[in-house]
């Protein structure tokens, strides 16, 4: 076993050996993007034998906690020792890393035994990774241009040298006999492991350097934002070219980022945190000699019990996974991805299929588990149809852990794009399920609006009422009727007057079923819609009543034409009626009386016309009206709305300071000003009356005061 290590003597050591004139690492004397010293570094990367495969995974235990590692492939503990760690565990190659209260240790991935402790003082671990003996480690302290950070390298468990840096670090690679080193946002430092003397220095202008990384062959540099293959053209300082790999700008349930943003991280992920229950999970791939892709061609979204595998172009779901625990750790591998829960099971799905093709348990209840990438290549199946994705999706969007609504919400989004007609049916399915989370019910109703396939499920649906001696529901008919006019189902005209008239009818969908009527434009609905008005015109049971009201006027209008009139003018003339409502029925009357009058004109005009000699000069132009003929004939209704429009919503607001649904103002005004404004109920008077007073009305025509009234409501 290794005991504490000073890093200072090491660090003068170091110095000493760098007296024959290379500058060391780090060095603010180093070139930047020297074409010879990159050209150096790519050949020495790409004759670095691939990256050995390791089957091994390191965890933390609930409490008491003990660190342990666990070989997938054998399925068996391999060991577990009690520990203090306040970091997870880092695989770096034949050792494992983690920071305690005031050190990093290194303990032997196959025993357990600590390799080396060291002190941190105040700095904290970013990063590490390996490859056989060699393992390299990075500790910061600081933020910007204060921050202060150690690079530190490790031959069989022992400190083999250490750098310092002056800024942030980034999480570094080994790739064969060259630590890469990302720091200070822009730089890359390529360090000779035998030497510990900087080989090559890559900047980037165009973009962030915050990770290196490696698969089995390849090596890759960036950040959350995205990644890019090591080749030549990084040397002209711009990473975001065409070999550039990144996700879409799509914000996906919990927020995970492609990389950590090590550089913004305050503390490292602890063995409990939630970062390792809401990750995204891939693996590079080199697709061709510049271009990056992901293995599988899959992103792996983890986000607690659940398990999405997503196209990486467009977020597309392929499969979702469900877990019975916690996810604690994932790991994409060739052909599909590990996952770890919190219960101690480790599967293995496949990438395709998402079939679970192997699983183990290793007994041990854990708080995170840290799997190997780039293990042995497998099958990743056949895609699974679309009956399987469809019933994955919907089982998903109906869990019932409040935890799990974003990922919910995003099954429910997955459902709305399948182009198969008993999607539809699982969206309605899960719009009139009142026991969903609210939002997740929301985003199915709100689905619906933009299908145009399975519309007869909506009809089905539509047609069904709700029967106490059969022990039916109603459907959630505002929902439907707002889908009806999506997918321009006339069909649905006929359900729609029957749930118009349907007691078990929300009141609160009457106004989607009154909207889908008027815009599906089917004359049928015109009775119905007729019939409503007269029954419950003079009815305000609530607001979302009187809003579907007010609304059926104009719709009869657009329906029925001049055959509206006889039932307008009974609404019209019920003094008992709600006022709004008979303001609506009058003002479409008034419009109902111009178009009469225009009709009758326009065919007087040409009767007269049949009696005119062949050779009638033709009639003058006309000329536009000015003067005060181009001013109304008095204050309708839209000009005093149009008025009182910039202190409408004060107005609202003095109406509900007080619990009232609606209050009325009566104004006289002439000649565009306002001569008296008289409210009831009088407790608004004091509220609304300046409110009022400031604002300018139309001139009209009119050669006396008028009286108008306008009526304020919730």
């Amino acid at each position: 076993m290794k005991t504490t290590t000073s890093l200072f003597a090491l660090f003068v050591c170091c110095a000493l050996a760098a007296c024959g004139g290379t500058p060391l690492a780090f060095s603010t004397k180093y070139a930047d993007n020297d074409q010879g010293d990159v050209q150096n570094l790519l050949q020495r990367v790409q004759n670095a034998p691939p990256r050995a495969p390791t089957t091994i995974a390191v965890g933390v235990t609930e409490a008491p906690a003990q660190l342990y590692a666990y070989d997938v492939a054998e399925q068996r503990v391999l060991w577990k020792k009690p520990v203090a760690a306040t970091s997870a565990p880092m695989l770096a190659g034949e050792s494992v890393i983690f920071q305690t209260a005031g050190s990093i240790v290194a303990v032997s991935l196959r025993t357990g035994e600590k390799q080396v402790e060291i002190s941190r003082g105040n700095k904290l671990l970013r990063g590490a990774d390996g490859e056989g003996a060699l393992a390299v480690f990075v500790m910061s302290e600081g933020m910007g241009t204060y921050a202060k950070s150690e690079v530190v390298l490790l031959r069989r468990g022992s400190v083999d040298w250490t750098r310092p840096i002056e800024g942030m670090v980034g999480v570094p690679s080994i790739a064969g006999t060259v630590a890469l080193v990302p720091w200070s946002n822009q730089y890359v430092t390529a360090v000779d492991v035998e030497s510990g003397r900087e080989i090559a220095r890559l900047r980037v202008r165009d973009g962030v350097l915050a990770h290196a990384l490696r698969d089995r062959e390849h090596t890759y540099v960036g950040s959350q934002h995205g990644i890019a293959r090591l080749t030549a053209s990084i040397a002209s300082g711009k990473i975001a070219g065409p070999g550039y790999f990144k996700l879409p700008e799509e914000n996906l349930p919990g927020r995970p980022l492609l990389l950590r943003d090590v550089y913004a991280e305050a503390t490292p992920p602890t063995p409990d945190s939630a970062q390792h229950r809401i990750a995204l999970v891939w693996e590079p791939r080199a697709l061709d000699a510049e271009r990056t892709g992901l293995e599988d061609d899959t992103v792996y979204l983890v986000f607690y019990r659940f398990v999405f595998a997503l196209s990486p172009a467009d977020y597309a779901v392929r499969w979702v996974h469900r877990s019975e625990s916690d996810l604690i750790g994932a790991a994409a591998q060739p052909g599909g991805v590990l996952v770890a829960d919190a219960a101690g099971w480790v599967l293995q799905i496949a990438a395709g299929s998402g079939e679970v093709v192997s699983r183990s348990n290793s007994g041990l209840a854990s708080t995170v588990l840290r799997l190997p990438t780039g293990g042995k290549p497998t099958d990743a199946g056949a895609p699974i149809g679309a009956d399987a994705r469809r019933a994955g999706l919907l089982t998903a969007a109906q869990d019932t852990d409040a935890r799990m609504v974003p990922a919910r919400i995003l099954a429910v989004r997955a459902l709305a794009k399948l182009e198969e007609a008993e999607a539809t049916a699982s969206l309605i399915a899960l719009c009139e399920d009142r026991s969903l989370a609210p939002a997740v019910r929301t985003e199915a109703c709100g689905a619906l609006k933009s299908r145009s396939l399975g519309t007869e499920h909506l009809l089905t649906a539509l047609g069904r009422h709700a029967q106490y001696l059969t022990n039916t529901s109603a459907p959630p008919v505002g929902a439907l009727a707002k889908a009806a006019v999506g997918s321009k189902e006339a069909r649905a005209v006929g359900p729609l007057t029957e749930h118009l008239h349907d007691p078990n009818t929300l009141s609160s969908d009457l106004v989607a079923v009154v909207n889908a009527l008027n815009e599906l434009g089917d004359a049928s609905a015109a009775k119905p819609l007729s019939d409503f008005l007269l029954r419950y015109h003079a009815d305000p049971v609530d607001p979302d009543v009187v809003n579907a009201l007010e609304r059926i006027p104009a719709t009869l209008h657009k329906l029925q034409g001049q055959a509206a009139v006889p039932a307008l003018e009974i609404v019209h003339n019920d003094g008992l009626g709600v006022y709004s409502v008979r303001q609506k029925a009058t003002e479409v009357l008034g419009a109902l009386k111009a178009e009469a009058e225009a009709e009758a004109a326009a065919k007087a005009a040409a009767e007269a016309a049949k009696d005119q000699p062949p050779e009638q000069a033709p009639a003058p132009a006309v000329t536009p009206v000015q003067g005060d003929e181009a001013m109304p004939t008095h204050l309708t209704t839209e000009l005093l709305d149009q008025a009182l429009l910039p202190v409408r919503d004060q107005l609202q607001e003095c109406v509900a300071k007080v619990g009232k649904f609606q209050a009325r103002a009566v104004l006289v005004i002439e000649d565009g000003e306002v001569l008296m404004v008289s409210v009831v109920p009088a407790e608004l008077q004091a509220c609304v009356e300046p409110l009022i007073r400031g604002q300018k009305f139309a001139k009209t025509r009119l050669p006396k005061k008028e009286r108008v009234t306008h009526i304020i409501k919730r």
